[in-house]
């Protein structure tokens, strides 16, 4: 039998005094007793499709557990709501879990409930198949008010790009929640003004002084952002970027705060190139760019389109003011030069007279219109948007006339229509064609 542990009351963090005390768990339950777990746990079993068992064995060591289990795909889980965390703080919630033929979505799945935090996607890393007890985790950072609600499920509950929901058979034990130890966690940990990095400690061979000098380029950019589109996101608070093993694979990054990064992929090598080759990191800059986004500055969810083409455009404008440097397909493109790179699109698609919806090619007609009228008029145009409620933009019959409405914008700033300046009745034509299929 494994030994008992008790709960243990939450503390603010801030309380916390020694390295000893920081590994200590904030909430444990290795559901020995089943009148504390039924206390402390809420179950959420939507349409019935799957199933929530208390069992006295089957856990680590013969011990009690908790079964949960769907014949079809859903999303079945035990939730408790955590309070007394400390703002900004990151945490890790781990558990021993098992799997029985556990197929699709995000499969048997930690995560942590996005009602009012900035961290939707969060998971650990997603179990599939059978497997004995293995150890899994999220690393996650307490919302403005101090709290967060940790899951234990069969599938993820909300559309993700491989539908969340998941069918099979899966056990949990030994749940815990503490304050993420840095040595202990081997997480490499460095700060800005503007950024927390917190990467697996792996991921970095260069020296802190190189990491500096990176995430000091990366405040530039951030503080570009704001100049184009005037304001910040998440309250002025800083943005973390975290290491996480739970994200769809094809999926390098996904925005938010903390903006997650697969630790599947090339990180090391991203962070190399920093110091070898001076790239500031097209991917950071990418989902930092997101950020800016109106839902993140406005908070009621203000125009929003194909934020893939803005966080790049707003990229755009950063470079040039800051004179950094992106890569992309093996060539490094400095300040303004960037929109060569747009312009290859643009002459495989649009320039090469092929009704294609390609988001770099938009972005380069575009930066025509800067060339001609400077990057004011979107500092307008941006402003102005942002300040439009949700409930007051038009409804749009298709991506075309959400196209021409940003532009309306921009062509205000500049005092004349600037799609009838800078397109062709052909490209215009082609776009039109693209964006309405």
């Amino acid at each position: 039998m494994k030994k008992n542990f008790s709960y243990v009351a939450l503390l603010a963090a801030s309380l916390l005094s020694s390295p000893a005390e920081a590994k200590k768990p904030l909430f444990a339950d290795n559901f020995n007793s089943k009148k504390t777990y039924e206390a402390n746990w809420t179950t959420d079993t939507p349409g019935n499709l799957g199933t929530i068992v208390y069992r006295k064995d089957g856990g680590i060591g013969g011990s009690p557990c908790i079964e949960i289990s769907s014949a079809e795909r859903s999303s079945t889980t035990i939730r408790h709501a955590l309070a007394g965390l400390v703002p900004g703080k990151l945490y890790r919630f781990s558990a021993m879990l098992k799997c029985e033929e556990v197929k699709d979505g995000r499969g048997a799945v930690l995560f942590i409930r996005p009602d009012g935090s900035e961290q939707a996607w969060n998971a650990s890393e997603f179990a599939y198949g059978t497997s004995d007890w293995n150890p899994v985790y999220m690393d996650f950072i307490a919302d403005q008010k101090g709290e967060a609600v940790i899951c234990c499920g069969l599938g993820f509950p909300w559309g993700t790009v491989n539908g969340g929901k998941a069918s099979g058979k899966a056990w949990y034990d030994n749940i815990s929640v503490r304050p993420v130890d840095d040595e202990a966690d081997n997480i490499y940990t460095r700060e800005s003004k503007h950024i927390i990095l917190k990467l697996d400690r792996d991921k970095v061979a260069i020296s802190d002084e190189a990491v500096d000098r990176w995430l000091a380029k990366l405040d530039r950019i951030y503080e570009a952002y704001n100049d184009l589109v005037g304001d910040v996101p998440f309250d002025g608070r800083k943005i973390m970027v975290l290491n996480t093993p739970g994200i769809e694979p094809g999926y390098w990054a996904l925005a938010g705060n903390p903006i997650l990064w697969n630790n599947h992929v090339a990180v090391k090598s991203v962070v190399d190139r920093t110091e070898s080759h001076d790239d500031w990191g097209f991917g950071i800059m990418h989902e930092i760019g997101h950020t800016f986004s109106a839902g993140n500055i406005k908070h009621y969810g203000s125009w929003n389109w194909n934020d893939e083409i803005f966080a790049n455009f707003r990229m755009s404008y950063a470079l040039e003011a800051c004179d950094g440097t992106m890569s992309q397909r093996n060539t490094l493109y400095k300040g303004d030069g960037v929109r060569d790179y747009y312009k290859i699109f643009y002459d495989e698609t649009i320039g090469a007279g092929i009704p294609k919806n390609n988001g770099d090619a938009l972005h380069y007609t575009f930066l025509r219109i800067k060339d001609r009228y400077g990057w004011d008029v979107y500092k307008k145009a941006f402003r102005a948007l942002y300040a439009v409620d949700e409930q007051h933009l038009p409804k749009f019959r298709s991506n075309y006339e959400k196209m021409l409405f940003f532009l309306s914008y921009v062509s205000i700033a500049a005092g004349e229509d600037v799609v009838a300046a800078t397109y062709t009745p052909e490209e215009l034509a082609l776009i039109r064609k693209s964006l309405e299929n």
